[in-house]
C-alpha cells in the first residue's frame, strides 16, 4: 500500500524538466561542485511558492543555486551550509560584485605581488601534484593576499579561484583533471605517469579574469541575500520568517564533501580533515533519522504558516540494500509538524551528478522531492515560461 502520493516531475506543468540544457544565469557557473540541483528547479519552487519580497532558503545551500535564484527572481535568498567553500560560493553568488571592482583588485594586485619569492617546496606533494611551479607560485601569492580580507571583492574572488583551481580547460590552472571534485592526489601521480601530462604553465590572474567575465555576462541580481555559515539544526532565523525552504540534506556517506573538495579548503585555509569532523556523514539510518528530525524541527520553526518546504534527496544503496530516503524522512517531517503533501519522482541524469567515483550500482538511482507543507500552502499563478530568456537582469 502506497502511503504517500506521487508524482513524476514531468508530469508537472510547467515543470523544471522542460527548460532547456544549460538554463540559468552564468552567475551559476562560478563554480562546480558535487550533489547540487539544476537552476531550473530552483527557479520553478521560487516563483511557485513565494512572491518579491519574501525569504528563500536552503540550509545546506552547497553551491548557492537556490539563494541565487531566488535574489534573481526578487525574492531574499538566504544559503547556510557548514562546508567552507560551500559558504565562500554561496555568499559570492548572494552578494557578487561588478567586474569592473575585479578588474581593479587585479590591476593593484599585479603592483603589489611578487609570485617569484614563494618557494613551492614547502607545499604539500599532494598539492604539487596539479600543478606546475611556475603555476602553484602564483595560487600562492594570491592565496596570501586574500586569507585575511573578509570583504565581498576578496570572497568573490576566492570562489572565482575555487572554479579554476582544477579542471580540464585551458582557463583551469591544473593538469587536466575534474572540475568539479578535487581528485585522489596518488590517482592523478598515476594518471599523469601513464598519460605522459605535463602540469600547465598558467598566467592566473589572466585565467581568473577570464573566468570572471564569463560568470558576469548575464548581469547581477536585483536583490541582495544572506550567506551563513552554521550548523544546519541551529539556524541564526527568526520564527516564522521563512516563506519558502528548498533543500537536499547529506545522503548518508554519498556526498563526501570535504574529500570531494579537499584542493579547494587547502586554498582557503582548511585542512579537509577537520572540515570532515564538522560535517554530517554517516551510515547509521539511526543517526542520519536523528539528525534529520532536528534539521527538520529547525526548517519548521523558521518556516512561516501556509508555507512549503521541498526536500530533494536520492534512492540509494546503503550496505547492500536500496534506501528511499523520501519514504524514510516522511514520518520524521510528520512528527515534527509537517504535512507531507506529496513525493516527485526526478530522473537526474549521472553526467549532472559529477559523482564519477561512485560505481553506478552503488551511488544515487534516483532522486526524490519530498513536498511539505506548514499549513496551507497556495501557489502563485504567474507562469513558468521556459522559453524566455535564461534570466532578467538590468541591461
Amino acid at each position: 500500500m502506497v502511503r504517500y502520493v506521487t508524482v513524476l516531475s514531468t508530469e508537472i506543468p510547467d515543470s523544471w524538466k522542460y527548460a532547456g540544457d544549460g538554463w540559468g544565469s552564468s552567475l551559476h557557473r562560478i563554480c562546480s561542485r558535487t550533489g547540487s540541483f539544476p537552476p531550473a528547479l530552483a527557479h520553478y519552487f521560487v516563483k511557485r511558492y513565494s512572491r518579491r519580497g519574501e525569504v528563500v532558503l536552503d540550509p545546506f545551500s552547497g553551491k548557492g543555486t537556490l539563494p541565487l535564484e531566488a535574489c534573481l527572481n526578487e525574492r531574499i535568498g538566504i544559503g547556510n551550509d557548514l562546508a567552507p567553500e560551500a559558504y565562500v560560493i554561496t555568499r559570492a553568488k548572494v552578494n557578487p560584485v561588478t567586474l569592473e571592482e575585479v578588474k581593479e583588485w587585479i590591476s593593484r594586485t599585479k603592483e603589489r605581488w611578487r609570485p617569484e619569492s614563494y618557494d613551492v617546496d614547502e607545499v604539500s606533494d599532494d598539492v604539487r601534484t596539479f600543478f606546475s611551479k611556475y603555476t602553484l607560485r602564483q595560487i600562492l601569492a594570491i592565496r596570501d593576499l586574500l586569507m585575511d580580507d573578509d570583504s565581498d571583492l576578496a570572497n568573490f574572488i576566492k570562489a572565482a579561484m575555487c572554479g579554476i583551481l582544477h579542471g580540464p580547460t585551458r582557463i583551469h590552472l591544473s593538469v587536466p583533471c575534474s572540475h568539479a571534485f578535487s581528485m585522489s592526489p596518488k590517482y592523478m601521480r598515476r594518471f599523469i605517469k601513464k598519460n605522459g601530462l605535463r602540469k600547465p604553465k598558467r598566467e592566473v590572474l589572466k585565467c581568473l579574469l577570464s573566468k570572471v567575465e564569463r560568470v558576469l555576462r548575464n548581469g547581477l541580481p536585483r536583490v541582495r541575500g544572506v550567506a551563513t555559515m552554521k550548523d544546519a539544526r541551529r539556524l541564526p532565523l527568526e520564527d516564522g520568517s521563512v516563506r519558502l525552504i528548498v533543500t537536499s540534506p547529506p545522503y548518508f556517506n554519498m556526498q563526501t564533501y570535504a574529500w570531494d573538495n579537499w584542493l579547494r579548503l587547502w586554498f582557503l585555509g582548511y585542512d579537509y580533515l577537520e572540515v570532515k569532523n564538522k560535517l554530517f556523514q554517516s551510515e547509521s539510518r539511526q543517526k542520519f533519522g536523528s539528525f534529520m528530525q532536528e534539521c527538520l524541527k529547525e526548517m519548521y520553526r523558521v518556516l512561516k504558516d501556509d508555507s512549503a518546504c521541498f526536500v530533494v534527496v536520492g534512492d540509494v544503496k546503503l550496505n547492500g540494500y536500496y534506501v528511499n530516503m523520501a519514504e524514510m524522512i516522511a514520518p520524521i517531517a510528520e512528527s515534527v509538524g509537517f504535512t507531507v503533501a506529496r513525493l516527485i519522482s526526478d530522473s537526474i541524469p549521472r553526467s549532472n551528478k559529477h559523482l564519477m567515483y561512485i560505481k553506478e550500482e552503488d551511488g544515487v538511482s534516483r532522486e526524490r522531492i519530498l513536498e511539505l507543507h506548514k499549513g496551507n500552502p497556495v501557489q502563485n499563478d504567474e507562469p513558468v515560461a521556459w522559453a524566455r530568456a535564461t534570466v532578467e537582469v538590468p541591461a
